[in-house]
């Protein structure tokens, strides 16, 4: 097959458990590249936590962020496509999560939000703090959630999370399907977008718009966030740490993402 473009999960897949891109793995993409080859970054992540691998990477292509709510031109600033939640979706999450006793996390226009510490957040803070200033992630302690719904749009996703699965599941049930995409992207997270967002829709939609046809794209991914993407390429690689489910849903699975799996399956598919 003739590949014209190779899709990457950030965390958990191009990233190792360091949240570190293998030196192995860069190599083999900077090679694609020079073949002209697309590398499109395909995430669960705000683009203000993407910007650092992505300047580290050299690349130049949108990058379809939060499960794909949203898709952002980096060189403009500018949002090309999106499906960001209403101020009554936002709402019904917060008050939903506040029930609950869940941690809450929301994602802004530029910034992601929080109202309280959390082991996930204390963790982020740290990686924030590492990154050098010119492409530092925004993240803001506010007073309250409810003045980020109140005050600043669009918001593109919340994610949620706790110990207690359980509760967790709870949230899920009592957010309508039909309203809500909610998708899990950690064993104790949930992103919780607009419903009809999903990587794999938002891939398709990208791809059509450059005339490539799903068949000629390799995605990577390791989690049930990656599925929709995995799913509706030619070559859907599950990474060697992903769960079962999601490696019975990829054609391929290569080694953990600690290990150089990446590079072995492009240099196999990239020949020349």
């Amino acid at each position: 097959m003739d590949y014209k473009l190779v899709a990457f999960d950030l965390d958990g897949t191009l990233l190792n458990s360091q949240g570190q891109i293998l030196a192995q793995n860069k190599d083999a993409i900077k090679k694609l590249q020079q073949q002209g080859i697309k590398i499109l970054l395909v995430t669960g992540r705000h683009h203000t936590a993407v910007i650092p691998y992505y300047v580290e990477l050299g690349l130049t292509t949108p990058i379809i962020c939060c499960n794909g709510t949203y898709v952002y031109d980096v060189q403009n600033d500018e949002v090309l496509a999106a499906n960001p939640l209403s101020q009554q979706q936002a709402q019904q999450i917060y008050d939903t999560a506040t029930k609950h006793h869940c941690h809450l996390l929301m994602y802004s226009r530029n910034a992601m939000n929080y109202a309280e510490l959390n082991p996930h957040m204390e963790k982020f803070l740290k990686w924030v703090a590492s990154c050098p200033e010119s492409v530092r992630p925004l993240v803001r302690k506010v007073e309250s959630i409810q003045t980020i719904i109140d005050h600043d749009k669009p918001i593109w996703k919340c994610v949620i999370s706790t110990q207690n699965k359980e509760i967790m599941n709870q949230v899920v049930a009592e957010l309508p399907i039909e309203q809500f995409s909610c998708e899990w992207s950690w064993v104790d997270r949930v992103d919780i977008a607009n419903a009809g967002n999903t990587k794999g829709a938002r891939l398709l939609e990208v791809l059509k718009q450059w005339n490539i046809a799903p068949q000629q794209v390799i995605a990577f991914g390791d989690n049930h966030n990656d599925t929709s993407m995995l799913t509706a390429v030619g070559l859907g690689v599950a990474m060697g740490n992903a769960e079962e489910e999601v490696k019975r849903q990829a054609k391929l699975t290569t080694t953990s993402n600690d290990e150089p799996g990446i590079a072995q399956v492009l240099a196999e598919h990239f020949k020349h």
